[in-house]
Formats: structure tokens, C-alpha cells, sequence
């Protein structure tokens, strides 16, 4: 079934007229009446409309932030180490590695907070956290994410997130 674009402001300003239309017949056919429900109406839709907007800005900006940071810091490096340990099983993370890891585990944990307080979209947040899941599987980045699982708190409640997709589950 297809939404209609802006049916919220469309049901807002139609029980305002209406509502607008019942009292002035209701209370003598004051103009005054009339008037006061629809700039009700048109204001609640215009207040609605402006918070959407900047709410679609705040998401732009981040999304934008977001994607800038993980392919000039960790893409390069994160998927270096997927191939080696494909390579090698045994494949251990220099001290860089592992310190780049916890950065990557800080940026992951910034994007769910800002998911859980509605800045990011569950279709962009469910494609971050799929990709998330696929590093934070790999052996080695996991040893490191299982150390890090101690200090929960730290990561804005990402471990119960991502707890069953990558076998933190105790």
C-alpha cells in the first residue's frame, strides 16, 4: 500500500477546519472562531514540517559524517585484516590494529546512539549494523571486541545490540 505523502498535516489541517467549521456554526457564526482553527491547523503543520526538516539536515550531516569517517579511517584497514585472516587463521593484530579496533568499536557504538535516539533510520542503521557484524566476526577483531565487552557501559548499550550477531551471547 502506497503512503500519502503528508497525511499527518493533511489530517491536521482537515479536523482543524473542520473543528473550525462545527464551532462556527455551533457559537453564533463568529469568523473570529473559523480563523483561530485554521491558523491552529496551519501552524501545527508548519511546526511539524520544519522539525522534519531539520531533522532530515541533522540526518544528512551525520550520515555524511559517518560514511566520510569509516572510508578515511577504517575501511582500508578493517577489510586488510579480513583478508588476512582469510589468508592466515593464525593472523594476530599488530598494537595499532587493536587500538584502531577500539576506535572502530567507539564509531560503531556513536552511530547506534545516535540510531536509538531516532537520527538514524532503521534502513540505514539495520545496513551499518549488518556490515558491523561482518568485522566484528572475524577472529581476530573479535578477541579484541570480547575484551572491550567488559567495559559495556562505555558504548552507549552497543554489546546488547550486537551481542547474538556476533556470538557474545553468555
Amino acid at each position: 500500500m502506497k503512503r500519502i505523502k503528508y497525511l499527518d498535516l493533511i489530517l491536521i489541517n482537515s479536523i482543524a477546519l473542520l473543528g473550525g467549521i462545527l464551532f462556527y456554526y455551533s457559537f453564533g457564526k463568529e469568523v473570529e472562531i473559523l480563523t483561530a482553527f485554521i491558523a491552529t491547523g496551519l501552524s501545527l503543520s508548519f511546526g511539524i514540517r520544519q522539525y522534519r526538516i531539520e531533522n532530515d539536515k541533522m540526518f544528512k550531516e551525520l550520515f555524511q559524517e559517518f560514511n566520510h569517517k569509516y572510508d578515511t579511517k577504517f575501511n582500508e584497514t578493517l577489510n586488510a585484516i579480513a583478508d588476512n585472516t582469510k589468508s592466515n587463521p593464525d593472523y594476530e593484530l599488530t598494537p595499532e590494529h587493536q587500538k584502531l579496533i577500539i576506535d572502530y568499536l567507539n564509531f560503531c557504538a556513536e552511530e547506534y546512539l545516535w540510531h536509538t535516539k531516532g537520527r538514524i533510520d532503521n534502513e540505514v542503521w539495520s545496513s551499518w549494523k549488518n556490515g558491523m557484524t561482518y568485522f566484528l566476526q572475524i577472529g581476530p577483531i573479535k578477541k579484541v571486541i570480547i575484551e572491550e565487552q567488559g567495559q559495556k557501559d562505555s558504548y552507549y548499550g552497543l554489546f546488547k545490540e550486537i551481542e547474538v550477531a556476533i556470538g557474545l551471547s553468555k
